[in-house]
């Protein structure tokens, strides 16, 4: 397991990133936490409803960034709301750069709201990857 930091346009993270064997490839696995603004949890969720919606133009960036999956989920806490993201790509460091550098305009957009949303650059969490498994024959 190797420990990176990783400098995103909207965040400052800390992940546990381990190499773990899919089909013929090896994947980079990320796991962020980050504090959304007190009354910004409804335009966040409208903005992920957005990407569902432009599901076709948001895998598309996939291709430039290596990606394979990602998820994002809100956590509810007595501290405020937290946006929760999961993601699996060839290089995380490449994925990063890739839409840091994105020409397309759903990552723009979605720096905009990230900004807007969230309360500052730093993930409140970090995670150690224990393990994760995938499907040999995963599609």
């Amino acid at each position: 397991m190797r420990f990176v930091t990783v400098r995103r346009v909207f965040c400052q993270i800390s992940i546990y990133i381990r190499l773990v064997p899919v089909p013929s490839v090896m994947v980079d696995v990320v796991m962020m936490k980050q504090k959304i603004k007190r009354g910004k949890t409804r335009r966040l969720k409208e903005w992920m409803a957005e990407i569902r919606r432009r599901e076709d133009e948001a895998v598309e960036t996939y291709e430039s960034e290596g990606m394979y999956s990602e998820s994002a989920f809100i956590e509810q806490t007595n501290d405020g709301d937290f946006l929760v993201y999961y993601m699996e790509s060839e290089d995380a460091r490449r994925a990063y750069e890739a839409f840091e550098n994105s020409t397309h305009e759903i990552d723009r957009e979605h720096k905009e709201v990230m900004k807007e949303t969230l309360e500052d650059e730093r993930s409140v969490g970090e995670y150690e990857l224990l393990y994760h498994l995938t499907h040999p024959n995963r599609s």
